[in-house]
């Protein structure tokens, strides 16, 4: 980001709008909710600003003291510090009145922006692997499963872990891991002879990265009319599943996989119903230390969650699983706005962000673009076509509990 002023001390309002707007690009996405923000303190302060948000990059405009600042914003994306998010919520509140010291409030933002995560990086690390176990059950309920993925979790742990430590090689992170997990997945299945379908034993070692909650933000930010934010986001999630497929296609390649072994049926549930539930909440509390949740925040991240499955689960039954996932979706935000109302507790964001895992759309998208060009293709545009179904039915339902639950 660029230094917008000369002597940032005369123009408060402008220093503060600018870090908030650098702060809220790196760690949020609700770019209509720091426009009503930023917008709502200038006009406290005697200034006037609006900001046009992208999905890693702002630009903000304010009138202060008859002076107009545009200043670009541009900072990539940190969505792991989620308690960043949260903290910065209480400092955008409080800037909201009039009487506020804009300055203090900055120095504060800054001291923010330097503080150490709220985990040991082996503590995330644990994070990880709890999210693939718990997410494991859903997949395929089984011992093999279970224990497949907690030996995959463990090494897409250490490759996030080790990665994560230089922002240079971190971007290569996903494509390391479909390779590794891809091989070490298909060396077990042709040494051990396990059941079901290879591609289903790699997934929940790989929805670490697969960006099924950007993949329906996107499709929420078009239809929205949201055109440029929403785009980009689409074309950023596609990259990333191609990423992810072009790793399993680099691993079945150097074990010599034929596109049969990854696709068999999935293997008979070896476990009961209750399971589901139990895997939830594992995958919550990975979810909540691969993200930095802080711990007081843990059970309502926990209870947005176990109402999004469970409102899926009864719409599904109900009424199929397209418009099943579409209830689901309006539940999840309802509840996540009106948790969110209490400056105490998280934002909508953070609240909701656990339950689009529990959506799963990203997970067919990887499994369809590796069906379409791994010899099946009917396998591979059904389940596209369904990624993007059930991707629409998830926007369009975030977009009616949002009208239904004003902020």
């Amino acid at each position: 980001m660029s230094e917008p002023l000369d002597d940032a001390e005369d123009w408060p309002v402008t220093r503060f709008l600018s870090l908030v707007t650098k702060e809220w690009v790196a760690y949020g996405s609700e770019g209509v909710s720091l426009r009503r923000s930023v917008q709502e303190i200038a006009r406290q302060h005697d200034a006037r600003a609006e900001v046009q948000m992208q999905p890693d990059s702002a630009v903000l405009s304010v009138v202060e003291s008859g002076r107009v600042e545009t200043i670009t914003v541009v900072s990539p994306q940190q969505i792991e510090r989620l308690d960043r998010l949260t903290a910065m919520r209480s400092v955008l509140e409080r800037a909201e009145a009039a009487t506020a010291d804009l300055g203090e409030l900055t120095d504060e933002l800054v001291a923010l922006t330097e503080r150490p995560p709220p985990y040991p990086p082996w503590l995330s690390g644990l994070g990880i692997v709890l999210f693939a176990l718990g997410f494991s059950v859903s997949v395929q309920a089984t011992w093999q499963q279970l224990w497949v993925s907690a030996v995959t979790g463990v090494l897409v742990a250490a490759i996030a872990l080790i990665f994560g430590r230089s922002a240079r090689v971190a971007p290569l992170a996903p494509f390391v891991s479909a390779v590794a997990v891809s091989v070490v997945v298909l060396v077990l299945y042709h040494q051990l002879d396990l059941e079901g379908g290879a591609i289903l034993l790699m997934v929940p070692a790989l929805f670490f990265y697969i960006p099924g909650d950007v993949l329906s933000a996107s499709m929420f930010d078009l239809s929205e009319g949201r055109i440029t934010a929403g785009s980009t986001q689409l074309v950023y999630s596609l990259f990333v599943i191609l990423i992810l497929y072009l790793g399993v296609v680099f691993g079945a390649a150097l074990t010599s996989t034929t596109g049969s072994e990854l696709f068999a049926d999935a293997a008979p549930a070896e476990f009961p119903d209750f399971v589901l539930w139990v895997g939830w909440v594992v995958f919550t509390v990975g979810f909540s230390l691969a993200f930095s949740v802080e711990r007081p925040h843990v059970p309502w991240v926990l209870l947005v969650t176990l109402i999004t499955c469970g409102s899926q689960q009864a719409g599904t039954t109900v009424f199929g699983e397209v418009i099943g996932t579409y209830l689901a979706a309006v539940v999840m935000i309802v509840v996540a706005i009106w948790i969110s109302r209490d400056p105490t507790r998280p934002p909508c964001v953070v609240l909701a962000l656990c339950g689009f895992f529990v959506l799963t759309v990203g997970a067919l998208g990887l499994e369809g673009v590796t069906a379409l060009v791994s010899g099946d293709p009917v396998a591979g545009f059904t389940d596209l076509l369904k990624m993007l179904t059930i991707g629409a039915a998830i926007s369009i339902g975030l977009l009616t509990g949002s009208v239904l639950t004003p902020r």
